[in-house]
């Protein structure tokens, strides 16, 4: 089996890097993986962009319903976060 190639990361500096995504309010929302090359895309659409982009195949996104969003979408609408602390930082209604 040959290991995936990737750009060079320093070890150390890899180590030290969170990849982890949390979901603050997951209510209906569920991670998927596209599989196959027919056409899907993003339910919202790139700054500057005046249409909705692709989702490859083996991309990971998110999906609400038919509301289908690619992780960059969903950092830039609040749907995902990468704070780990983010239940602290909610206010209390």
């Amino acid at each position: 089996m040959k290991p995936l190639d990737r750009p060079h990361v320093d070890a150390n500096e890899d180590a030290h890097r969170d990849h982890r995504l949390y979901v603050p309010n997951p209510e209906g929302w569920t991670a998927q993986l596209k599989i196959g090359w027919d056409k899907l895309h993003c339910y919202a659409k790139n700054p500057g962009e005046d249409y909705f982009h692709a989702l490859m195949h083996g991309e990971i996104y998110l999906q609400n319903g038919h509301e289908k969003l690619c992780l960059n979408c969903a950092i830039r609408q609040g749907v995902i976060s990468t704070d780990r602390l983010f239940w602290q930082r909610k206010s209390l209604h």
